[in-house]
């Protein structure tokens, strides 16, 4: 079977923060992979979103009763 040699690098789409240190490649009985986490800036930003977000339902509902 051919092989393919390819070297590229991993950049987050949302934020563009580098991911090589997130990402890891493999191969299983029938195909190679890429296997990329999601980066740690776009997910400590979705945290403090759901905080925020946690924040002003609560301050809603505590002024609507």
């Amino acid at each position: 079977m051919p092989t393919l040699d390819l070297t590229f690098e991993v950049f987050c789409g949302n934020c563009g923060a580098g991911l090589c240190n997130n990402s890891t490649e493999g191969h299983n009985s029938h195909s190679q992979y890429i296997s990329v986490e999601p980066c740690q800036v776009c997910l400590d930003s979705k945290y403090e979103e759901g905080i925020d977000d946690g924040y002003q339902k609560c301050k809603e509902e505590t002024e609507e009763n």
